[in-house]
């Protein structure tokens, strides 16, 4: 089984935020423990006699618990969390998020409903190229952070189940309805909370300073990210350079935006 933990990024109802973010890290079950272990000691290093919760929005800009230590000492721990993120056996880990564009008339749960569906759509669809492809027939278990949406996420997933998404196919591989926990209680939901927070500011701001630890982590097929999507408004068809739409225009294309920013850090292996 393959256990996708998801976090949001961005909020839906703020005019000031142009994008919403649905986005995790999916884990076979035997390589949840490596991860949420590499998590802890990362946490260790920096706060030896305290267990804090990881997240990236509090982190990149020095809020609470992480305001009296250097930006430089920030950055390079989220580093150290991309990195194990990156580390992950390629394998057992995957990574999906949907960047839903907010219009006048597409804001609130009209947009986490689509990031949603989305990202289970993907799910879905990478466990059925395990099943076909590799004859490994793997179910799926989305795991949520706990939020504002909780009871109407269930009903979401439950409908794209059993009625199908807007696209008329249902779900076919997942094999319960969705969880919910505290992200604080959970490194791998706090994983989720960097894929994230990369991915929308990388989105809202062209930052892809977190994004371009994990960018070669999203599910691939034929050199296409599968797994990151931009949902754009209707009727937009403009040409955009992020990494979703260009690698469906060109393959193996990660677009301007990461393009004009430069290649990963050295140390940035790709999975």
């Amino acid at each position: 089984m393959y256990l996708l933990y998801l976090d949001e990024s961005g909020n839906e109802n703020a005019p000031s935020d142009r994008f919403f973010v649905l986005g995790g890290i999916a884990l076979f079950e035997r390589q949840t423990f490596f991860l949420s272990q590499r998590m802890e000691e990362l946490q260790r290093l920096s706060f030896p006699d305290q267990a804090i919760p990881i997240h990236a929005s509090e982190i990149r800009p020095g809020r609470k618990l992480w305001r009296k230590i250097p930006r430089d000492a920030r950055m390079q721990f989220l580093a150290e969390v991309g990195r194990a993120i990156r580390e992950s056996p390629k394998r057992g880990r995957i990574l999906f998020a949907a960047a839903v564009e907010k219009t006048p008339d597409s804001v609130g749960e009209d947009v986490v409903s689509k990031a949603t569906e989305e990202v289970c759509r993907r799910f879905d669809l990478f466990l059925q190229r395990r099943f076909h492809g590799d004859r490994d027939p793997q179910r799926g278990l989305l795991i949520f952070s706990q939020g504002r949406f909780d009871d109407r996420a269930k009903l979401w997933v439950r409908g794209f189940h059993e009625r199908g998404t807007r696209w008329g196919v249902p779900l076919r591989n997942l094999a319960d309805i969705p969880y919910f926990a505290p992200a604080r209680e959970s490194r791998l939901l706090q994983a989720a909370d960097f894929v994230a927070h990369a991915t929308w500011l990388l989105y809202e701001r062209r930052d892809p300073s977190l994004f371009r630890h994990i960018q070669n982590c999203f599910d691939q097929r034929n050199g296409r990210l599968d797994g990151l999507v931009h949902v754009r408004p209707e009727g937009d068809r403009g040409p955009c350079h992020c990494p979703a739409c260009a690698s469906r225009r060109d393959v193996d294309s990660v677009g301007a935006w990461l393009q004009d920013a430069g290649e990963m850090s050295s140390d940035a292996t790709p999975a």
